[in-house]
């Protein structure tokens, strides 16, 4: 009599199996939720006013139509090919602007790229350099075209406080990292 008296139940040990399958259930909905949350594991760009403006115009470049990238100076670009960019915000006008509605002009760089079927990243069409875009519908943007007198096009569109940046580097190592994963996504 004993002997049965001091067996653990048959139950205990079955509801602590389905604690623990709960447990790693849970755990793993929580792993998959914060994974997909990361994305490509590029650190979140903060909601300042320069990175709302460069997405803005990213968004303008990217749902521009072939003819509309032509007129703003970025030559023939294919119908067929999604058009993926990146831009980065030298400044904008008014300068004491902060919210997207107050910017009338912006001032940046930017990187875009024809993402085409069977086209590999290094032979893809690219376009890129200073622009300008003054946010009336549609929008209106001046892109410095490369060859002789690019530096005169560049002061043409961009004031004299961001023309040095201008200048440097087009867009920061993350959005060109981010950029060119959406572009292996797209091709």
């Amino acid at each position: 009599m004993t002997a049965a008296i001091e067996a653990p139940p048959v139950r205990k040990r079955g509801r602590t199996r389905w604690i623990a399958v709960a447990i790693i259930v849970v755990a793993a909905t929580v792993l998959a939720v914060l994974l997909r949350g990361l994305g490509s594991g590029a650190p979140a760009k903060p909601p300042t006013l320069q990175n709302q403006l460069a997405d803005r115009v990213a968004a303008i470049l990217e749902q521009s139509t072939p003819a509309q990238h032509h007129d703003h100076g970025h030559g023939a670009v294919a119908s067929e090919g999604a058009v993926l960019c990146a831009v980065k915000t030298l400044g904008f006008d008014p300068p004491g602007a902060t919210t997207l509605a107050e910017v009338r002009i912006f001032y940046g760089n930017h990187l875009c790229a024809v993402a085409e079927p069977n086209r590999a990243w290094d032979f893809a069409v690219k376009l890129s350099g200073p622009l300008s875009v003054e946010f009336v519908e549609p929008a209106k943007i001046r892109v410095a075209e490369g060859g002789e007198g690019y530096p005169e096009r560049v002061r043409d569109i961009i004031p004299a406080q961001y023309q040095e940046q201008a200048m440097l580097a087009l867009v920061d190592d993350d959005d060109m990292r981010e950029l060119r994963r959406r572009f292996d996504d797209a091709s």
